[in-house]
């Protein structure tokens, strides 16, 4: 017997919005478990929910995934990985269930979905914090200078 998840499949998406990263963790939970398109059918929701989460809410995913990168939330670099996620995972959101998806592609859609979160979330959000310790550092020096 098998207890998912396995030590060291899950991933953790700090700065995400708890809805997504639920789901985020899901899809690397049914990776774990050998559902490799389940995973990706999950990483693909993941996606489409980010750029609802940013306000794009119309229009097909592959709108919305360039809606993203006009909007400058994402590179066009990863606009391309969005893009490969959307793909794989419109084969089997859309019933392609003959088409093979190894295992290998799977992990790399789940790697690339993290690159996503990444980009959107994670990365303004570690920003964001070391500019507000560095105005905290920054204004508590001009106090001790002006207490002085």
């Amino acid at each position: 017997m098998t207890w998912l998840p396995i030590q060291g499949t899950q991933r953790e998406f700090l700065d995400v919005p708890e809805e997504i990263a639920g789901a985020a963790v899901e899809a690397w939970t049914c990776f774990a478990a050998g559902s490799a398109r389940g995973a990706v059918a999950l990483a693909r929701a993941v996606v489409e929910a980010t750029a609802k989460a940013k306000g794009i809410t119309t229009g097909t995913l592959n709108a919305k995934i360039d809606a993203l990168a006009a909007a400058t939330l994402i590179r066009p670099g990863v606009r391309d990985q969005a893009h490969t996620i959307r793909s794989l995972g419109n084969d089997v959101a859309h019933g392609d269930l003959g088409v093979a998806l190894l295992r290998e592609e799977a992990e790399e859609v789940l790697e690339l979905m993290g690159e996503v979160l990444n980009e959107v979330f994670q990365s303004p959000a570690r920003s964001a914090r070391l500019t507000a310790a560095r105005e905290a550092r920054q204004n508590a020096a001009a106090a001790a200078r002006d207490a002085s």
